[in-house]
């Protein structure tokens, strides 16, 4: 499991292309959701399952005071050369979201790219009493997750993606197990050198479904206020992703 934040954490911005492309209009809604919902100013920011900084990087270039926090040496690497090319500085540690060695430091607590779904019923109690003490009184916690069926596809999806001189082959597909409210992500990335060899690497990580109402219900026996949002707009019936904003 997670070869996509080891093995593969080298490729990780060119298999996200697409999504980190988006993260300006991303970030753009999360500062709303500052002003809205946090009840103190928002200055000192800790990013959670940071990966290789795409979001990171973006609440640094605002003018966020910003520290990334991942689990994975080899993509905080990439964010630690992301952020010296561009004279950033940000903090990058490694460190496990459920054992966050800090009290009461943050105006708020970000988690992008639907990482939550790593924690099951038990460590995503965990976490909010992880992130509850790392927060300032007021301080918020937002995260976002995908609807239940994870965007309704049905079969795989292929697509191609290139890093340099290397073509990226790039083979997604999906098992949801609705009893259990498991989803088995499965993607097959094909590595193809200038020479026309192929290097070949399986990911294949068991992630849990939560519903808004699910969602809201957990974050609740922790936080004082908590409102689920839809994607970068207020819950609409047919969202296909949600944003939990939980306030200390």
């Amino acid at each position: 499991m997670h070869e996509l934040y080891t093995v593969l954490a080298e490729y990780y911005d060119a298999i996200y292309r697409r999504r980190a492309e988006r993260v300006v209009k991303e970030i753009d809604f999360v500062e709303e959701l500052f002003r809205k919902e946090a009840e103190r100013g928002v200055k000192k920011i800790l990013d959670l399952a940071c990966g290789t900084g795409i979001p990171t990087l973006e609440l640094a270039r605002r003018g966020y005071e910003v520290t990334g926090l991942d689990l994975h040496e080899e993509m905080l690497a990439v964010a630690r050369r992301k952020a010296e090319g561009e004279g950033l500085s940000i903090e990058f540690i490694r460190g496990d979201a459920l054992e966050l060695d800090f009290e009461e430091e943050f105006d708020a607590v970000t988690m992008f790219f639907s990482s939550i779904m790593y924690f099951d019923d038990s460590a995503i109690q965990q976490l909010f009493n992880s992130v509850k003490r790392a927060l300032k009184p007021g301080g918020v916690f937002i995260a976002d997750f995908p609807c239940w069926y994870y965007g309704g596809r049905d079969g795989p999806i292929v697509w191609d993606e290139r890093k340099g001189d290397e073509r990226l082959v790039i083979t997604d597909w999906r098992e949801v197990e609705p009893a259990f409210q498991k989803l088995r992500f499965k993607r097959l990335v094909q590595i193809v050198k200038p020479d026309g060899s192929v290097r070949a690497v399986m990911v294949d990580d068991e992630l849990n479904i939560y519903t808004p109402r699910e969602m809201r219900l957990l974050a609740g026996r922790h936080f004082r206020k908590v409102k689920i949002h839809g994607n970068l707009h207020e819950l609409r019936p047919n969202d296909r992703r949600y944003w939990l904003v939980a306030v200390k």
